[in-house]
């Protein structure tokens, strides 16, 4: 009967956690039986028997709140200082045009802001024009970061690099077109940040046959 109990109260969990991330909503106790094929009452008796445990949040009504979902939300406000380009550079601005939200279980911890990307030089990393760059504030990066690093006044979001022939920082461009997008080798080079995440907008696919 332990397991059994046991496995129903880890099928309750994922369910509640899926739900969360479905619809950004808290399941009610029938939800929850509805969706697992549990009892009324069993899901009752296994979601105060978590809460005495410490397995969770439950208030007897529909207020429920697992680990996963302590931890996702936890949301950091990061602050979208305007635009980065990811072709030749633009001139260092930091003005606030909007915030976004971002869960902690994402991005980590530390202190953030945004650049909406323009130009496509770093369409193979991931990175489109319009998206959304969530940039870590620090002044160091490792070989392969992807940085927001100035130069001369001069903003770029580029692949940090280092030519041993040269001995000197490069920064590449993530696009099979070499010639478009060649290595920049900054006299002056700053680190402003490391990107952690994109946030994109989806867009809508050719099905046409």
């Amino acid at each position: 009967m332990k397991n059994i109990r046991s496995e129903a109260k880890s099928t309750i969990v994922d369910y509640i956690n899926e739900y969360y991330g479905d619809y950004n909503a808290i399941p009610s106790v029938r939800d929850i039986a509805a969706g697992t094929g549990i009892s009324v009452s069993t899901v009752h008796r296994c979601l105060r028997d978590m809460k005495e445990n410490g397995e969770l949040e439950y208030n007897g009504r529909r207020s429920v709140s697992t680990l996963r979902i302590n931890m996702e939300q936890i949301h950091h406000p990061v602050a979208v200082l305007g635009y980065v380009a990811c072709g030749e550079g633009q001139e260092e601005t930091e003005e606030v045009i909007e915030y976004i939200r971002m869960p902690e279980s994402l991005i980590g911890k530390g202190e953030f802001f945004a650049l909406i990307a323009k130009g496509e030089s770093m369409i193979d990393a991931g990175i489109a024009p319009g998206d959304y760059v969530i940039i870590r504030k620090q002044n160091t990066a490792d070989i392969g970061d992807i940085v927001v690093a100035l130069d001369q006044g001069v903003n770029n979001l580029k692949a940090l690099g280092f030519s041993k022939k040269r001995g000197r920082y490069f920064l590449r461009s993530c696009n099979e077109d070499r010639e478009q997008y060649r290595d920049i080798y900054p006299e002056d080079l700053r680190i402003q940040g490391v990107a952690v995440c994109v946030s994109k907008k989806l867009r809508k696919v050719d099905v046409d046959i």
